[in-house]
């Protein structure tokens, strides 16, 4: 790849084509460096920066990993924010605004999503404002000539360097050292105490300073203190740090003794010239050996707890102490998970958290032993917890840990302790999911249905419960005699103001100048996991949901499809898998008569506005007159089949084909975005092909069909089966089922080139109304 020149942009400028095979590009500046702000935060190197796209830009917290093999890491949420994929998955380069200059990086990848997450949680009062939402890796930083000056919180970096003709000058107080290029990755040549040679790689991605197991297992050292390990030129790297053993997975010509870490940095800047093959290690600090560090990798040797006890008590404060607790409490669970010695470990794992921050950490380790099948443990957890609640910088986590409680206290046959944790979790998150589900199992068991009813109701809203949800209001529903059956209209009226709606104040009146005849056809394409109840699929569906307020049956058909991204939901099916490929449909949107495409996603509040658009756009195709009439008649059966004929009549033309299609007026399942109702799903095609050409005999065309809903919610079974053995996703078996009392048939008749519809009807079949599948 040739260099690509970039124009200078304020006073330093630096732009870089990142990925394997790649070059430097024109490196221009004032003095040819940059100088950029780094801090070390919980053993990782971290540089704030904006990135940006050509219609974005957003403040970023990034790793700095200078041996790990990749370009950018980037998760998938600043991804989105950068808007950094066209619709046909082409990649779109991403800039750093680093300070000083900027990196253009042409393409990113996918990193550690849980750990970035879980780090900014943990880190956020060190990081500032903005998330770690990615890492800067080798594939980058090898096309620049580095300077790590940890302990002054600066990198430097600038264009390579020329050859030299000449060795390297002699300055004092700096060690030059050759180096091998392998991999990707810069090696600086050391030796043993025995004087066996090997080769230490430079890092930056962790704290500690890695020496491989196997040679501390040679050596008779498990604890890694296997003596002097010097860089050519006489450091000594085990004077500074503590080798830490782990299995290095890496290949050197000269045999890998390991990898540096920022505890090594901290001590010296360390320039590396890739061009001359040359590192200078320039000593920063003197040397002070951490002993508690030794003392920990001593202690977790013989992978048995009474170690760590000695010292966890003989190192309190340590920095590693942490790490030894969780150690700890593994070893404990896996010697003998009844003993009370794991009180001990997770009494140390509170100890060794900071304390605006315990309630978090007993948190997500009562979510671990929850899994894991420790319901002991996790009450424990929670105890201990609870005392450090009100300190806790983030005050939702003592609501969740009475949450986790009373689930936990639940199963285990515990009601009324259950029931007290649970209400006061429901003082501080009155609308969670889990917690109302929970409550409304504690009151059914108790007989008090009404009670039950109401909290299963709440939690029928949300994504983590309602499936769930949606169980227990059927099962319960028949101890109130009083209240309606249960059924879809049952469960939006008793939501309705929980969630977010839209109505409209007018109603469309045909007349002679509004409506030339032609019935038109809104399809909606749309996901249940799309964002969230703030922006995504949600905007779309209140749109939607005012269109089908607005427009009569008579003058609107309408059926939604769901797309199988970001993730399927159980209403996809052959049918919308069907639509979507051969209408090439790549993102939600409302689709007017087949062709007017208009917004189907946004945030919650453009729903009107994508309502007033999609109006607009109906109100002209209704102005259009067609040459073809519609006449579709459908009936239920005793037997529960439905029968019927669907004629079209009009002038044979080429490229016509009719569709056929079953849908759902209103379906439950509570997706991420809120949206607890779905409207008009298409369910199936009732025609034998989904697109049956159009071949009338004297401008006539009869097609009957007979088909058993039951047999349709097998097929559609079936498909989400294949779906997640091909490996398509997991998808939650809800709401595949089918009310007959909620079934409509729309038909069409369209243009097989350009997909335009010329004429639409949609009808609810007569026969009986309550009958379920």
């Amino acid at each position: 790849m040739s260099p690509v020149p970039v124009a200078l942009l304020g006073r330093y400028v630096l732009a870089a084509i990142a990925g394997v095979g790649s070059t430097v590009a024109a490196a221009l500046a004032q003095d040819g460096v940059g100088r950029i702000p780094v801090r070390v935060v919980a053993g990782k190197l971290v540089v704030s920066c904006d990135a940006s796209s050509p219609s974005r830009r957003i403040p970023v917290n990034l790793f700095v990993e200078f041996e790990t093999a990749c370009g950018m890491q980037l998760h998938n949420r600043a991804a989105a924010g950068l808007r950094i994929e066209t619709s046909d998955g082409r990649a779109i380069p991403v800039t750093l605004h680093l300070p000083g200059f900027e990196l253009v990086v042409p393409k990113r990848e996918h990193g550690d999503e849980p750990f970035l997450e879980e780090f900014t949680k943990y880190h956020a009062a060190e990081l500032g404002e903005n998330a770690v939402v990615g890492v800067i890796g080798a594939e980058v930083l090898e096309n620049y000539h580095v300077v790590f000056d940890v302990a002054e919180g600066v990198m430097e970096l600038s264009a390579p360097r020329a050859r030299d003709t000449e060795p390297p000058p002699v300055v004092e107080g700096t060690t030059n050292v050759p180096i091998t290029l392998q991999g990707g990755m810069a090696w600086l040549p050391v030796r043993y105490g025995d004087g066996q040679p090997a080769a230490l790689a430079i890092g930056s991605a962790r704290y500690d300073t890695w020496i491989d197991a196997t040679v501390c297992d040679e050596r008779g050292k498990p604890a890694g203190d296997i003596g002097p390990l010097t860089i050519e030129g006489g450091i000594d790297v085990a004077k500074f740090v503590a080798l830490r053993p782990e299995e290095v997975i890496l290949v050197h010509p000269d045999s890998v003794a390991g990898v540096t870490g920022l505890g090594f940095l901290k001590h010296f800047r360390v320039e590396v010239d890739r061009t001359n093959r040359l590192a200078k290690l320039t000593q920063r600090a003197r040397a002070e050996f951490p002993e508690a560090d030794l003392a920990f990798f001593r202690a977790r040797v013989d992978e048995e707890p009474e170690p760590l006890l000695e010292f966890l008590a003989a190192h309190e404060g340590a920095r590693l102490a942490h790490e030894a607790a969780e150690l700890l409490l593994d070893l404990s669970l896996s010697e003998d998970p009844e003993a009370d010695a794991i009180q001990v470990a997770l009494e140390w794992i509170r100890d060794t958290t900071v304390e605006d921050l315990r309630a978090t950490r007993l948190l997500d380790l009562m979510t671990g032993l929850a899994d894991e099948g420790f319901p002991r443990w996790v009450v424990a957890a929670g105890e201990l917890a609870i005392p450090s609640g009100r300190d806790d910088r983030y005050p939702e986590a003592v609501h969740n840990v009475h949450s986790k409680m009373g689930e936990v206290l639940l199963a285990g046959g515990e009601g009324r302790r259950a029931w007290r944790h649970l209400l006061s979790a429901a003082f501080g998150i009155p609308e969670d999911g889990m917690v109302n589900l929970n409550l409304g199992r504690y009151y059914e068991s108790e007989g008090r249905y009404k009670r039950a009813f109401s909290r299963y109701v709440q939690a029928s809203i949300k994504v983590e419960s309602g499936p769930a949800a949606i169980e227990a209001l059927e099962r319960v529903q028949p101890m109130l005699p009083d209240e309606d059956p249960f059924s879809v209209d049952l469960v939006e009226r008793m939501i309705e103001g929980k969630v977010r709606g839209f109505g409209t104040a007018t109603r469309f009146e045909a007349d002679e100048i509004n409506f030339a005849g032609r019935v038109a056809l809104v399809e909606f394409f749309t996901n249940a996991y799309m964002g969230d109840g703030s922006r995504g699929a949600i905007g779309g569906a209140l749109g939607n949901q005012g269109l089908l307020g607005h427009f009569p049956p008579e003058n609107v058909a309408f059926l939604s499809y769901h797309l199988f991204e970001p993730n399927p939901d159980p209403m996809v099916n052959a049918l919308s898998d069907h639509v979507i490929d051969v209408r090439g449909i790549e993102r939600p949107m409302h689709l007017i008569n087949g062709t007017a495409a208009q917004p189907g996603a946004g945030r919650w509040r453009d729903g009107e506005e994508i309502y007033n658009r999609c109006r607009k756009a109906i109100q002209l195709a209704l102005l259009e007159q067609s040459s073809y009439a519609l006449k579709l008649d459908a009936r239920f059966g005793a037997d529960g089949a439905l029968s019927g004929t669907f004629t079209i009549e009009g002038p044979e033309r080429d490229e016509l084909d009719v569709n056929l299609i079953l849908a759902e007026r209103a379906v439950l399942f509570p997706g991420k975005t809120e949206v607890v109702v779905h409207r008009m799903v298409a369910r199936a095609s009732l025609l034998d092909a989904v697109d049956t050409a159009y071949r009338p005999t004297d401008e006539s065309m009869a097609i009957p069909f007979t088909v058993d809903l039951g047999a349709i919610v097998q097929a559609n079974v079936a498909f989400l089966d294949e779906l997640e053995a091909d490996g398509g996703g997991s998808v939650v078996r809800m709401s595949t089922a089918i009310d007959p009392a909620q079934v409509r048939l729309v038909g069409c008749i369209r243009n097989a080139r350009t997909g335009e519809v010329l004429q639409a009807i949609q009808i609810d079949p007569e026969g009986p109304e309550e009958r379920t599948q």
